[in-house]
C-alpha cells in the first residue's frame, strides 16, 4: 500500500518537506515530522519506506509482528533534515503469505510552541495553503482534485488574503504575501469573465483558465474574490492591485443581472447568457455581499428589499456570517438601515438556536459529546459535492461544519468556549497538524474532504476570533475602513462613521 504525501501521487513536482511541513511560513512557525507510529496486528514483518516522485527509497525500516490477535503499536523515528521531499509513504507485509491488519497510520508532528489561539489559525491557514498551486495561482477545489482541474477563484482569493494576514501576524514574509497576491491576480485577471462575473470554477486548458464544464459565473464568488482582493492588496498597501480590482469591480454589468422582478441574479449559467434559477431574494450574509458588491460597481443598490428579513434562511450557518468576514460592521448590534436588521442579536439567536437543535437532535452521538455544532455549507464526505445544512432544513442531510464554529466566535458571548471545543477536537484527532476536519457525520464516522471553501472561510475566521480573544488590533477590519471602495460601500448600510 502506498499513501501520497502532497497532492496526488501523479503530480511529481509537489513533495512534503519533513524539516519544513507547511508551505509559506517562516521557519521558526514550521513543524516537522519525526516518526510516525503504525497500530497493527498479523504474523510477519512490516516494512515502512518514505519515496521521492521518481521512487527512491529515501528512508525504510522493517518491524517484526508476533503471531496473535492483540494490536501493537509500530514506532518509527527518522531525521527530518535527511527527508526533504517526500512524497509517499509505503508499507510492504513480507514474506510472501504474511498476514497484517493495519488499524491506523499516523505521521508525528512536532510543533512549534504557540499559543493554542494562535494555532488555530496556523492549523486553518495550513490546510488551505496545501491547495495551493504556486505554478498556477489558484486553488483546487478539494485536496482529492488534480490542480487545474476544478479550481475555486473564491477560495483563491480567500487564500491572497489569508496569506497577508499571516504576514501581519509575522508568521510568512512580506516577499511571499506580495508573491501570492500577485500571482492570484494576475491568474484570476486573465479568466474570461461575462457581464463583468467571474466563474466559481475554472480548469486550466492549455495554459489558460477557463470556466469549468457545468460551473456557473457567480455574483456570490465573484464577490468574496473581490472583497478578499481589495482587502489583501489594501493590507500591503498595493496600489497597483487595488486600481485593477477597482477598475474590474466596476466593469460588472448589474443591470443585465436581475431578475424578472428585479432581484439580483445568482448568476450566469455556464454559457455567459442564461441567468441562474435562483436569485438573491431571501436576507443573509450571500445576499448583503452581492449587494455591496453592486454598491461599489454603480453607486447604489437597484433592489434592496429582502424577503424575511432577521430570519436566516434554513438556519444555516454561513448565510449568518460570511459578511462579517470581511466587516465589523454586522458586530455592533446597530440597526442596518438597507435591510432593517440587527445582525448581532440575529446571528447569536442562530447560534443559540444551533446549540439548541444539536442537543435536542444529537444528545448521544460522538459530536455531541465533544459539544460540536455548525450546520452549515460542507464538502459531503461520500464526495458527491455540496451538502446545506441547517436547523430549519426539513430533515435534509445534516453535515457538522467547524467552520461555523469558527466564524460564530465572533458573536460568542465567552470565546473561550469555542477554544474549549477545539482543545476537545484536537485531543479526539478531528484537529491534527493538517487542519480541522470538515464536514462531519454526528457519529463522526465518515472521513472528510478537504474544501476549499470551507477551509478558506475557517481561516479568516480563525483570525477574527484571534484577534478578539488575544486582544490585537483585527487587520481586516481596519482594511475595510483604509480602502475607501469598502468604506463607501459599507457606510450605505450603516451611515454612522467608525474606526475599528
Amino acid at each position: 500500500m502506498w499513501h501520497s504525501l502532497s497532492g496526488l501521487m501523479k503530480e511529481g513536482e509537489s513533495y512534503l518537506d519533513f524539516a519544513r511541513c507547511y508551505p509559506l511560513l517562516r521557519a521558526e512557525y514550521q513543524p516537522c515530522c519525526v516518526g510516525a507510529v503504525i497500530r497493527a496486528r498479523g504474523a510477519g514483518s512490516l516494512k515502512v519506506e518514505l519515496k521521492s516522485a521518481d521512487e527512491r527509497v529515501l528512508w525504510w525500516a522493517t518491524r517484526e509482528l508476533a503471531l496473535g490477535n492483540e494490536w501493537q503499536e509500530l514506532t518509527f523515528a527518522w531525521e527530518p533534515g535527511d527527508l526533504r521531499r517526500v512524497k509517499s509513504l509505503h508499507w510492504t507485509a513480507e514474506p510472501a503469505g504474511a498476514q497484517v491488519q493495519l488499524d491506523s497510520l499516523q505521521l508525528q508532528i512536532r510543533m512549534p510552541e504557540l499559543p493554542f489561539e494562535q494555532e488555530v489559525f496556523l492549523l486553518s491557514y495550513a490546510k488551505l495553503a496545501r491547495l495551493y498551486s504556486p505554478e498556477r495561482g489558484t486553488v483546487r477545489e478539494r485536496g482529492c482534485q488534480p490542480a487545474g482541474k476544478r479550481d475555486s477563484i473564491p477560495a483563491s482569493g480567500l487564500f491572497a488574503l489569508a496569506t497577508c494576514v499571516a504576514w501581519t501576524m509575522g508568521l510568512v514574509k512580506l516577499a511571499q504575501a506580495e508573491q501570492v497576491l500577485h500571482k492570484v491576480q494576475a491568474t484570476v485577471s486573465a479568466v474570461e469573465r461575462r457581464k463583468g462575473l467571474l466563474p466559481r470554477f475554472v480548469s486550466e486548458e492549455e495554459g489558460r483558465h477557463r470556466i469549468n464544464k457545468g460551473a456557473e459565473y457567480s455574483t456570490l464568488g465573484t464577490s468574496v474574490y473581490y472583497h478578499s482582493l481589495l482587502l489583501a492588496a489594501q493590507l500591503l498597501w498595493d496600489g497597483k492591485v487595488l486600481a485593477s480590482t477597482i477598475t474590474a469591480i466596476r466593469e460588472i454589468d448589474f443591470d443585465r443581472l436581475r431578475d424578472a422582478d428585479g432581484y439580483l441574479a445568482g448568476g450566469l449559467k455556464e454559457d455567459g447568457i442564461t441567468p441562474t434559477e435562483y436569485s438573491w431574494r431571501e436576507w443573509g450574509g450571500e445576499a448583503v455581499l452581492c449587494l455591496l458588491l453592486e454598491q461599489m460597481a454603480t453607486g447604489g443598490i437597484g433592489r434592496p428589499e429582502l424577503k424575511f428579513a432577521g430570519t436566516v434562511p434554513g438556519g444555516v450557518g454561513l448565510k449568518a456570517e460570511i459578511e462579517s468576514l470581511f466587516y465589523a460592521d454586522f458586530s455592533t448590534g446597530e440597526i442596518d438601515v438597507v435591510t432593517g436588521v440587527d445582525w448581532l442579536g440575529a446571528r447569536r439567536a442562530l447560534l443559540e438556536e444551533q446549540k439548541a437543535f444539536f442537543r435536542r437532535r444529537w444528545p448521544k452521538p460522538a459530536a455531541a459529546r465533544l459539544g460540536l455544532y455548525g450546520l452549515s455549507y460542507g464538502e459531503d464526505p461520500a464526495g458527491e459535492g455540496y451538502v446545506v445544512s441547517g436547523t430549519r432544513m426539513g430533515g435534509k442531510t445534516e453535515l457538522i461544519c467547524p467552520h461555523y464554529l469558527l466564524m460564530s466566535g465572533q458573536v460568542e458571548s465567552e470565546p473561550a468556549a469555542v477554544y474549549d471545543i477545539l482543545r476537545a477536537m484536537r485531543a479526539n484527532g478531528l484537529a491534527p497538524p493538517w487542519g480541522l476536519a470538515g464536514g462531519l457525520s454526528p457519529d463522526l464516522d465518515r472521513p472528510p474532504l478537504l474544501g476549499a471553501l470551507s477551509a478558506g472561510m475557517e481561516t479568516i475566521a480563525a483570525y477574527h476570533l484571534w484577534a478578539k480573544v488575544s486582544g490585537q488590533p483585527d487587520q481586516i477590519y481596519a482594511a475595510a475602513e483604509d480602502c475607501g471602495l469598502l468604506r463607501e460601500a459599507i457606510r450605505v448600510f450603516y451611515p454612522a462613521n467608525k474606526t475599528w
